[in-house]
Parts: structure tokens; C-alpha cells; sequence
């Protein structure tokens, strides 16, 4: 009888147990989104600019379309490595030769360190991930649990199976995170509490590296989701998914019939989202998609509802 009991009070109480650890890693979550917009803007004060979504060359003309290798060599390093000294990590910071690209021997220990701010404790992914480019062998890189946003741009010419990157350089992207471009406080014409920056894609759902970039990346986690809903940069470039764009076939985010490689957040209340004010929001499943849309740009001047 007593262990009868025992079992049904263990019972009863084991899910608000399991509630209120899921709560408190929320808050972590939240916390860390609010220390990596605090050290943007210690980077936008100190350089009068925000850090560009990722460095990299370009070898030749874009492709025209399918499936074809985008000429991408690095060295691709992206946001989250140029802001390690605003996040506390400035030893780690000197570890990396930015002018190297992120595979080269030299930037194996950097590559593959974690960083705590850089991790959801909602994020289970474990260990590094590990990416194969197509020409440079195998590649260990840390998890991160976020991304920036590229914008709320609905791409044309896009098919379902379309490589998106190939047509990086027509496509009007209007968020705050780009390759080789970086933006500054007076290109957020939208005002920055209506502006996203930095939002959730866990890397149990699709493996994301802090570091950035790598061309003709493929983690062995990920599967081909070039063109798909959530549309990514990043699809011949992985682990890059480096940032995302709000498509207007996306769904908000967690959305089922959404993409894992758009926003997704290992949290039933839906993904936590950095905008550029500073604060942190809670933004769900079921949000209209043309708000959602219009948080992601910085300048399409199209007024905000209610979430």
C-alpha cells in the first residue's frame, strides 16, 4: 500500500517537476538571446555597424538555377564568431584566423569549442556536428541553437527543389543578416522593436554551427531542404543555415507543416526571437504569417500587429 502511494504521488508530481524545469530552461533560453543582443550592440558601438551575416568570396558567376555548386570558398566565418569578444569569449576570439577559412587545421580547436550563450539548455543536440564538404574531408564544428535573420522577403523563381543560395544575389532580402554586407542602426527603417535579429533553430532539428559558412558543407544530419518552406541559406554551404528568411509558405515557427531548417524552438510555447531593441519574444506556431513576415524585414515600412 505505502509503495502504491509512493508510485501515484510520484506520479502526480513528476510533470509539474518536469514543467518547471522545462520553465527555467526557457528563461536560460531567453537570457541567452537577450546577451547575444546586448553584444551586437556592443559591436554596432564599437564598429558604428552590425556584424555581417557571413564573410565570404565568390569564385565566379551565380549558376542559374537547379542544384548546381554555388561558387562559394569561404572563409565564411559568420555573426556569431565576430561577436565572441561582446559575448565573453575573447580568448576564444584569438584563437581564430579570420582569414583562414573556418576547415583549415589552424581553426580546428576554435571551430569546435562550445559556447554557452550560443546553446539552448532545451537544445539536446550532443557532441559536435559533424559536416563532410565535397572536397576538403570531414569537419567537426560546435553547436548553436540560433540564427539571424535574412529577412521576410518572398523569393520568386523558387521551385520546390530550387537552390536557393544560387540566386542569393537577385533575391531582395531585407532583414538585418547578409553575406559580405553589414547593416547599420539607420537601415532599420521599420524601428527596432519591430525588427527580428537573432530567433531560435534548435540544432537537434537541423544541425547549425556558431562558427559559420562552410562551402559545399553537408552535415550527415541533414537532409536536402533546398527550396522548402522555410528557406534557408545555406543549402550547398551547411552547416551555414547560418541565417533564414520568413517565406510566405513558411508558417510561423514550430508551424508542422513548416521546415526545420526555418526558425524552430524545442519549446511548446514556440521559438524565442532577439529583436533589435533589445528584448526577447515568445513568438508561436500560429502567428499570421504576414506579421511574421514583416518583423523579419528592417525596411519594408508595413505596419505590426498584434502577435
Amino acid at each position: 500500500m505505502v509503495i502504491a502511494i509512493i508510485g501515484l504521488l510520484f506520479g502526480l508530481l513528476l510533470p509539474a517537476v518536469q514543467a518547471s524545469r522545462e520553465a527555467a530552461r526557457r528563461v536560460q533560453c531567453a537570457n541567452n538571446l537577450k546577451q547575444i543582443g546586448l553584444a551586437l550592440h556592443n559591436y554596432e558601438a564599437t564598429y558604428s555597424k552590425f556584424p555581417a551575416g557571413f564573410i565570404s568570396q565568390v569564385t565566379g558567376p551565380w549558376p542559374g538555377g537547379g542544384n548546381d555548386p554555388v561558387p562559394e570558398i569561404g572563409p565564411g566565418w559568420n555573426v556569431f564568431a565576430m561577436m565572441l569578444a561582446q559575448m565573453e569569449q575573447a580568448p576564444l576570439l584569438e584563437q581564430i584566423n579570420f582569414s583562414l577559412p573556418i576547415t583549415d587545421p589552424a581553426n580546428a580547436g576554435a571551430r569546435s569549442t562550445d559556447v554557452p550563450g550560443y546553446r539552448c539548455p532545451s537544445d539536446t543536440w550532443s557532441g559536435p556536428i559533424t559536416v563532410w564538404p565535397h572536397s576538403i574531408g570531414i569537419t567537426d564544428v560546435a553547436a548553436n541553437s540560433y540564427v539571424g535573420c535574412l529577412g521576410g522577403a518572398d523569393p520568386s523563381g523558387m521551385g520546390p527543389t530550387g537552390n536557393y543560395l544560387a540566386r542569393y544575389e537577385e533575391q531582395p532580402f531585407n532583414g538585418m543578416f547578409h553575406r559580405n554586407k553589414a547593416i547599420r542602426h539607420a537601415d532599420i527603417l521599420d524601428g527596432t522593436s519591430n525588427t527580428i535579429g537573432i530567433g531560435e533553430r534548435a540544432s537537434i532539428f537541423s544541425p547549425n554551427g556558431w562558427a559559420g559558412v562552410i562551402p559545399g558543407g553537408q552535415s550527415v544530419f541533414s537532409a536536402d531542404i533546398a527550396g522548402q518552406r522555410g528557406q534557408i541559406v545555406g543549402q550547398t554551404v551547411r552547416p551555414a543555415i547560418t541565417m533564414v528568411t520568413v517565406h510566405v509558405r513558411s508558417g510561423g515557427p514550430n508551424a508542422p507543416t513548416g521546415s526545420p531548417g526555418g526558425f524552430w524552438g524545442p519549446h511548446a510555447s514556440g521559438a524565442h526571437f532577439q529583436l533589435m531593441d533589445g528584448s526577447v519574444r515568445v513568438i508561436s506556431s500560429n502567428v499570421d504569417i504576414e506579421v511574421f513576415r514583416a518583423l523579419a524585414g528592417r525596411n519594408d515600412r508595413v505596419p505590426i500587429g498584434e502577435l
